[in-house]
């Protein structure tokens, strides 16, 4: 993806998390999920800076945000660079503040579980009207070969257990 997508691609992105339970959860007013797309353009601007992010075609059916093993982190210094000073301007305080718990559980989880070199899926997404069409699958599988390839694990966080497709895949969950 270029930086000239960064704005198709993150209306692409406030589209597949419009609905999504814990968007829903935490912005129950659709205005304020709506009011999201700078959080968007931020998370997209951060891959292109500090990560890889892939999509399916210049349609954006499908986007991926990866995050290779010595960028997991997400050091302050470097997500005001890639633009979440401007949030506070962007988007309504009020709306802003209810991510900031929600981050720092993201960030301790991660920590907890991931200590090790790994990838992290920061951000996967389908457009809502290509879902059930393999554009998931077609961002997952080459990365996923090239992680294994790397003999990396990779991490990732969802709410959303109909986004861990591991029972097609012959693999079996954590406690299962």
């Amino acid at each position: 993806m270029s930086v000239s997508q960064i704005e198709p691609a993150s209306e692409v992105v406030a589209q597949a998390f419009h609905n999504d339970s814990l968007t829903i959860h935490l912005f129950p007013n659709e205005s304020d999920r709506a009011s999201l797309l700078p959080v968007y353009r931020f998370t997209l601007n951060y891959g292109l800076l500090y990560g890889e992010v892939y999509v399916t075609s210049p349609d954006l059916e499908g986007i991926a945000v990866w995050l290779p093993p010595h960028e997991t982190n997400m050091p302050i210094w470097k997500v005001l660079w890639a633009g979440a000073w401007s949030l506070p301007f962007r988007v309504n305080l009020l709306v802003l503040l209810r991510f900031l718990p929600l981050l720092r559980i993201s960030a301790e989880v991660h920590k907890r579980y991931a200590p090790f070199p790994h990838w992290y899926l920061y951000l996967l997404c389908v457009a809502p009207e290509q879902h059930g069409k393999g554009y998931g699958s077609t961002l997952l599988k080459s990365m996923l070969a090239r992680i294994d390839s790397e003999r990396l694990p990779c991490y990732l966080e969802t709410t959303e257990e109909r986004n861990v497709g591991c029972q097609d895949q012959g693999m079996k969950r954590p406690g299962r």
